[in-house]
C-alpha cells in the first residue's frame, strides 16, 4: 500500500515543480526592474541590457508599417527612446500618440559595426519592400525615406564609427512586456 502511495506521489511532486518553475520564468519581479527616464535614458542604458526595466514618457510617434515601434518623448523632443512590440502586444495603434504612457520590458542594445553597415548598404541598393532593415527613427516621414536618403544615413553612421574610435555604436531600445495609458 505504501509503496502504490509512493508512485502516485513522485509524479505530483514532478507536476508542482514544473507548473511552479513555469510561472516564476514568465515574470518580471518588481523588485528586479529598474527605472529610467527618457532624458537620462542614453546615459544609463548600457547598464541595463537585457534586463527588466520601466520607463514613462509621451507617445511622439509610432510606426505606421506595422506598428512594431513607438517613440518616447519627455520634455523636449531632442531626447526619444525607442519602444519595440514584444511577444504579447501586437502593435502600437497611432491613437497613442501624444498620450503619456508606462513601459516595463527588456532594455536591447543594436550594435552597429562595419560588417553591419556593408550589409545595411547592399540591403538598400536592391528594391526593398521590407522596413524591418536599417535603424528606425522617430523622425518624421522615416518610413518613406528613398535609396539615397538611406545610404546618406549609412554613410553618416560610418563617419560617426570612425569618430567614436571603437569597433561598433551602440542604440539601445526597450522590448515592451506591457505598456498603461496614463491618466
Amino acid at each position: 500500500m505504501i509503496r502504490k502511495l509512493f508512485l502516485l506521489f513522485i509524479p505530483a511532486i514532478f507536476l508542482m515543480a514544473s507548473c511552479k518553475q513555469g510561472s516564476t520564468t514568465n515574470e518580471v519581479k518588481k523588485a528586479d526592474t529598474s527605472s529610467l527616464a527618457v532624458k537620462s535614458f542614453t546615459d544609463s542604458a548600457s547598464k541595463y541590457v537585457e534586463k527588466p526595466v520601466r520607463i514613462e514618457g509621451t507617445v511622439l510617434h509610432t510606426c505606421k508599417h506595422g506598428g512594431k515601434r513607438m517613440f518616447l518623448a519627455d520634455g523636449t523632443d531632442s531626447i526619444t527612446v525607442e519602444v519595440t512590440t514584444g511577444g504579447n502586444i501586437a502593435k502600437f495603434d497611432e491613437s497613442l500618440i501624444g498620450s503619456r504612457v508606462k513601459v516595463l520590458g527588456i532594455l536591447k542594445e543594436e550594435r552597429v559595426d562595419a560588417k553591419y553597415l556593408n550589409e545595411w548598404e547592399a540591403e538598400a541598393k536592391k528594391p526593398a519592400d521590407d522596413h524591418n532593415t536599417g535603424l528606425h527613427s522617430a523622425a518624421k516621414g522615416h518610413e518613406d525615406q528613398g535609396n539615397q536618403e538611406t545610404l546618406d544615413q549609412i554613410n553618416s553612421l560610418r563617419n560617426d564609427l570612425k569618430k567614436s574610435g571603437k569597433d561598433h555604436l551602440s542604440f539601445y531600445s526597450v522590448e515592451a512586456i506591457s505598456y498603461t495609458v496614463v491618466k
